[in-house]
């Protein structure tokens, strides 16, 4: 993917799930830079409503990754790719994680929908000159076709993230992420030359990237494609009122080229204190 960042890089998501023909499979609706708020006058919150699309008729090949996120595109010189990515998944997706200290990922195989709470990084490392992605993630949980999954992004007076995604009226269905430090304290001894270990207090994140994706690999046609629609409510909510200059020019920045792929539609509409961005995805 390339407007957004994706949960894995465009090359390594090649090369696990295929891609159809080198066709594009997905579909994103962005995006905005907008402020994460400051203890003065309270920060802003990230939010977003989606139901949950009918499962593919073929599910051979594909891995799906359905959200709303947020990113950094800055920070400390090996830190790299910075993704609050609650999700919706579906195939063999990058699901979960080994945990502290390393935070590694780990991927699983799923027929039917599940979500979690999930916060990406990738990591630059001075000896090997490589990069690395790495995972923090949350309880995994099933989820069916029209149910609504809510995905929030608050921080605190404290400087911590939190990271929620759950089914709207089922408190029992809630995965959480806490990330007290970037990266989850991943760059504590090695941030890279000249800089210190970052904090959520840097100016590198006083803003933030929003925007929404179908991020889906494996198209081969129609039947691989979900087989119905989805309906988003993003919204930013402004902790102070006239706080945010709205960026009202939201697109479908990022199109499906496979055969059979989804229609999509966008709009906005915003009052001092919220946006509400909807994004209609259908056939």
């Amino acid at each position: 993917m390339t407007a957004a960042l994706s949960v894995l890089t465009t090359a390594l998501a090649a090369n696990r799930f295929g891609e159809s023909d080198h066709c594009a499979g997905g579909a994103c609706c962005g995006m905005a830079n907008y402020p994460v708020g400051n203890p003065t006058d309270g920060f802003n919150t990230f939010y977003a409503e989606f139901d949950v699309p009918g499962l593919p008729e073929k599910i051979d090949g594909i891995t799906n990754f359905i959200y709303f996120n947020i990113f950094f595109d800055n920070g400390p010189p090996n830190g790299k790719m910075n993704q609050f990515v609650p999700q919706l998944m579906l195939g063999e997706p990058l699901d979960g994680s080994t945990g502290p200290p390393d935070y590694n990922p780990e991927w699983h195989n799923h027929s039917t929908w599940v979500f979690a709470s999930q916060y990406f990084m990738e990591v630059h490392n001075e000896t090997t000159n490589g990069t690395s992605g790495h995972a923090a993630a949350g309880e995994i949980y099933n989820c069916t076709k029209g149910e609504i999954l809510y995905t929030e992004f608050k921080l605190d007076d404290s400087y911590t993230w939190t990271l929620t995604m759950g089914v709207k009226g089922d408190p029992s269905r809630v995965s959480v992420i806490k990330a007290e430090k970037p990266y989850m304290g991943l760059l504590e001894e090695n941030p890279g030359k000249g800089a210190k270990a970052p904090r959520w207090t840097d100016d590198a994140f006083n803003h933030t990237y929003v925007n929404s994706c179908w991020e889906l690999y494996g198209m081969k046609d129609r039947a691989h494609y979900p087989s119905s629609g989805s309906h988003y409510d993003m919204q930013v909510r402004a902790a102070k009122p006239d706080s945010i200059k709205w960026d009202t020019n939201w697109t479908e920045d990022e199109k499906p080229t496979c055969p059979g792929g989804p229609k999509s539609k966008i709009s906005e509409y915003h009052n001092s204190t919220v946006q509400h961005i909807l994004w209609d995805l259908y056939w």
